[in-house]
């Protein structure tokens, strides 16, 4: 008796399975997959909800400015900076920096 429950409860969970299947499905609302390399090459270069008046946009961001750019003279630096020691400890290098006063900072 025990094991005729069990068999009807096994039973019933399989009788579930594939109506749990159909109901776990959703509509898609991606847009289909590209058939080949070149329309998803396409699909990248314009987007699809963008306008067609829309700006131009750069690739790649512009080149980062350092604060510090490593020098052994003056002549090495943008216009308005001088090389300079920048630090009181033993073995740093130099770099431009902008004078004040007219000279390099002083650090003790």
């Amino acid at each position: 008796m025990k094991t005729a429950k069990i068999v009807l409860v096994l039973l019933a969970l399989l009788a579930l399975i594939p109506c749990t299947q159909s109901m776990a499905q959703t509509q898609s609302t991606t847009a289909p997959a590209p058939a080949s390399a070149v329309e998803f090459l396409a699909t990248l270069s314009a987007p699809a909800n963008a306008p067609a008046s829309a700006p131009a946009t750069p690739a790649l961001p512009t080149a980062p400015t350092f604060l510090s750019t490593s020098c052994t003279s003056s002549s090495q630096c943008p216009t308005g900076q001088l090389c300079c020691y920048p630090c009181g400890i033993d073995g740093c290098s130099n770099v431009c920096m902008t004078p004040m006063r007219g000279h390099c900072p002083f650090f003790p």
